[in-house]
């Protein structure tokens, strides 16, 4: 039965990773992924997935869906390399952050659901927001560590900081959306487990046929 258990939960998380590996690269090449903003940077939508993932299915495969996130990013930059996204075509600033990503998220859930009063989903969205924040700064401290030179002359010669504040108002949305869509996803699971537990419950409380 634990063998049983081991391969059910290794096929889960490889359909997972797919599914949401697939989903990421879907949204890569479609406007719904990135959206252009005036300024030279874009509104991305990839690293929902990820979080997804790492909320459903842990460590493992959150990381897994952001290597196929940042090796797609760095494939795009690739193809197009027009302002900051020629940067990307580094894969320390292309991959190495949205690696980043699962760990951060998972540590945040876990350490927010040891906070009895939330609810598993309130823990899942504080954890999708600050995980989307946090990869936002780990892209930027990538980008000024490993292309420097590049960041500061399309800065005009501007900072870190200034180009985190730059960032601000795209990692706000971002992190918003990745919110609302962690907790709705995350609810829905617990609430079906939840039903499921009750049922199994139920089930254990009848007598055995004879």
């Amino acid at each position: 039965m634990d063998t049983q258990n081991r391969n059910a939960n290794l096929n889960r998380k490889i359909a997972v990773i797919g599914a949401l590996g697939a989903l990421t690269v879907l949204f890569g090449i479609t406007p719904i992924g990135f959206i252009r903003l005036p300024w030279g940077l874009a509104l991305t939508l990839l690293h929902i997935p990820t979080i997804l993932g790492t909320l459903l299915e842990g460590v493992a495969a959150g990381t897994g869906i952001g290597a196929v996130f940042g090796i797609f990013s760095m494939i795009q930059a690739a193809s197009n390399p027009v302002g900051f996204d020629a940067l990307f075509v580094n894969p320390l600033v292309s991959v190495l952050p949205r690696l980043l990503i699962a760990p951060t998220v998972f540590l945040l859930f876990k350490g927010l659901s040891k906070i009895k009063v939330f609810p598993k989903a309130v823990s899942a969205t504080a954890a999708a927001v600050a995980g989307t924040l946090l990869h936002t700064l780990y892209v930027s401290c990538a980008l000024y560590l490993f292309a420097g030179t590049g960041v500061t002359e399309l800065m005009g010669g501007a900072g870190l900081g200034a180009f985190i504040l730059l960032l601000l108002p795209n990692a706000a949305v971002e992190a918003v959306a990745a919110g609302i869509i962690a907790g709705a996803v995350t609810g829905i699971q617990y609430a079906a487990q939840g039903k499921k537990s009750r049922l199994t419950r139920e089930m254990q409380d009848l007598p055995e046929e004879k």
